[in-house]
């Protein structure tokens, strides 16, 4: 069995700051991996799991001047949410934030 593996390319990103796509960043797509253990007992067994998709920042923004420490944490913030936001979202859904047990 042989997968084609996806090739890491050079796009480029919106800058957080000013909105322009003037920020290159190396875009490393998600992919499959397998890991192997093998032991006497149990012969070999192959795991696969697949990797998360990763951005790499290469350059500063050419439009508004951020060096590239700035948008990458500026990028990383902005992907994790606060977890109090998430409950808020979770109560204006209409679902429940506690699981709650009856004992009769």
């Amino acid at each position: 069995m042989t997968y084609e593996l996806k090739k890491p390319e050079v796009i480029k990103v919106e800058c957080p700051f000013c909105g322009k796509k003037a920020v290159k960043a190396i875009y490393y797509p998600s992919m499959l991996q397998a890991s192997s253990s093998q032991s006497a007992a149990a012969g070999r067994k192959i795991k696969y799991y697949r990797t998360k998709e990763k951005y790499e920042i290469v350059s500063g923004c050419s439009a508004c001047g951020k060096s590239e420490k700035e948008i990458q944490k500026a990028l990383k913030k902005r992907s994790v949410k606060d977890y109090t936001k998430r409950i808020e979202e979770l109560r204006k859904a209409g679902l429940p934030t506690e699981i709650t047990m009856r004992v009769e």
